[in-house]
């Protein structure tokens, strides 16, 4: 089902409320986005977050998954920091552990959100069976390797119509963007794809001639994004006159608000059975 705008709006105005105090990096922008990504199903399956620090993202895909009826989020994340791309913690801080947890208990989602502290790797390898998922949310290490890892091992586990959503495309970390670039816009299986703040998203097809229509607009991306990639591939801060290249490359790249109307007639959604009596199923 998807929401009208009354109760998108409803929702993320609840949602936008609830997070404002939580530790985060997602913009009001991307929470609009990754909020319309959770709370229509363009498949069936479950929702997974690689990379869950305080919660402020978990508790968006909660929220507004219950609009799409999702029983659980599976959220995975050492807490460790072991990456110079992660969030330094605060204060006398150790561990983001237990603000994690007030954070789901305060916002009521820590009963539907199921918490792994632990590697993506390690996570992967105890993945149930046959359980797939209808939405890939990635924004853990943000190195290349870090990035295309956790795009590698849950990629396979994707529903025919899954979205995938990455963190931090355009920013100077740099391993998200080539990921989407080289494994999302140049592979056949994705189509609808998009920018919203620095989140990048597409849609997976089993058969890859489903996303045929979307070569060319796939293409543009790419090109525009490989412009940012010159400047961030190999992370680090960027400084002086290559930051005005930067940011201008980084404009070239269409990331505006997420129109949750416009976003529904991009992506194919499942066909909703209907009964002979045409009453639903």
């Amino acid at each position: 089902m998807i929401p009208t705008r009354s109760q998108f709006q409803q929702m993320l105005s609840g949602i936008l409320r609830t997070v404002a105090n939580v530790e985060g990096q997602l913009t009001e922008r991307e929470i609009a986005c990754l909020s319309c990504l959770a709370s229509v199903p363009t498949a069936s399956g479950d929702v997974l977050e690689i990379g869950t620090f305080k919660g402020r993202s978990t508790i968006v895909l909660a929220m507004a998954s219950q609009l799409g009826a999702t029983e659980r989020i599976w959220a995975v994340d050492a807490l460790a920091s072991p990456s110079i791309t992660d969030p330094a913690l605060k204060g006398g801080e150790s561990s983001a552990w237990e603000p994690l947890q007030a954070n789901l208990k305060v916002a009521g989602v820590q009963q539907r959100v199921e918490f792994h502290q632990q590697y993506s790797a390690d996570f992967a390898r105890t993945w149930p069976a046959g359980r797939k998922l209808r939405l890939l949310w990635i924004d853990g290490d943000h190195t290349y390797r870090g990035a295309k890892t956790d795009f590698d091992l849950f990629s396979p586990v994707l529903s025919d119509g899954a979205i995938v959503a990455m963190h931090d495309v355009l920013h100077h970390h740099g391993g998200p963007a080539r990921v989407f670039a080289e494994d999302i816009l140049l592979s056949p299986h994705f189509g609808a794809a998009g920018f919203s703040g620095s989140i990048g998203w597409s849609q997976y097809f089993r058969d890859p001639n489903c996303s045929t229509s979307w070569q060319r607009c796939k293409l543009d991306l790419y090109r525009r994004l490989t412009r940012v990639i010159s400047y961030t591939a190999f992370g680090g801060e960027i400084e002086g006159t290559r930051k005005i290249g930067y940011k201008l490359a980084r404009a070239r790249v269409p990331h505006g608000d997420i129109n949750l109307a416009a976003w529904t007639q991009e992506v194919r959604l499942p066909i909703a059975r209907v009964s002979p009596t045409g009453n639903g199923p």
